[in-house]
């Protein structure tokens, strides 16, 4: 008597665990997630470890680092606590970083994937726009919308967004231009979906895994960007940012260095972090690995 093969074959495990399995065997991606899982904690808990306005007098100005009980790692020029403006700007950091990665991802998913699909006189117009805006410096760019429309912290996400979404949109025009001549959607068209539908639920789903994978670059650019507006100047003093911290730090530097090298830490492992949780997205999502 023979045994059927559904009992001698294992069922096939979840695609979730088949994913972390391979995203585990990079220890420095692992390493990327607890970093991050950190900075997530900080921004969470914030209110918690240190309650109220990051931006208030709480201690005399340019405390050293573990001197005061009151204040672990220091005061700033003007008296303001060092660690709750990493805790607090951590939640600034996190926002602009996400936000600034859906705007761009968004531009860039809809420019790459008409490009891609309809090519001809479509995908030449629309890839004459995107070389336009890649002729201009991303942060000249990013400069010149920010003195046109003010520095904000709402116009300083979009800008970011705005002046980062080339490069997707040229990774999803190449990923549809390979996907468009699969049997499967010849299937839908013949079956009478329409082109939207075929964009957005055919191709779409099997183009975004690179796509994923460089979301981890532009989150982490973004919060270098804002970082990089901060210092020359031009963010927003109304929040307790990262890269404000740095940029008012800058006078002190040489009397007061933990000024701007406790902020500029922070932002040195998010975006580390960032960069190798990257890694680990594009082994785990890279179909050649093995489960």
């Amino acid at each position: 008597m023979s045994i059927p093969d559904t009992i001698l074959t294992p069922p096939a495990p979840p695609r979730s665990l088949v994913l972390w399995r391979r995203f585990r065997r990079n220890r420095a991606a692992v390493l990327g997630l607890a970093l991050f899982i950190i900075v997530v904690l900080m921004a969470a808990l914030a209110d918690v470890v240190t309650p109220g306005d990051p931006l208030r007098l709480a201690g005399t100005p340019l405390t050293a680092p573990l001197s005061v009980a009151e204040n672990p790692w220091g005061t700033d020029q003007l008296g303001r606590d060092i660690m709750s403006g990493i805790f607090h700007g951590a939640r600034i950091s996190l926002a602009i970083g996400v936000v600034a990665t859906i705007i761009s991802i968004a531009i860039g998913i809809v420019i790459g994937a008409v490009a891609g699909y309809f090519g001809g006189r479509v995908d030449g117009a629309l890839m004459r726009v995107t070389e336009a805006f890649q002729t201009i410096p991303s942060f000249v760019l990013l400069l010149t919308l920010v003195a046109i429309f003010g520095s904000s912290i709402e116009n300083i996400v979009i800008a970011i967004g705005v002046v980062s979404w080339t490069a997707p949109a040229r990774m999803v025009r190449a990923e549809f231009m390979s996907l468009r001549k699969r049997e499967f959607v010849d299937a839908a068209r013949n079956l009478g979906v329409s082109d939207i539908s075929i964009i957005f639920r055919e191709i779409l789903p099997n183009a975004l895994p690179p796509v994923i994978v460089f979301a981890s670059v532009v989150m982490a650019t973004a919060i270098l960007m804002e970082s990089a507006l901060a210092f020359l100047g031009l963010g927003d003093p109304n929040y307790a940012s990262w890269g404000n911290m740095i940029g008012q730090g800058r006078a002190v530097l040489r009397t007061a260095w933990f000024c701007s090298v406790i902020p500029g830490m922070a932002i040195l492992l998010t975006v580390l972090s960032f960069s190798l949780m990257g890694e680990g997205l594009n082994d785990a999502l890279n179909p050649r690995q093995k489960k």
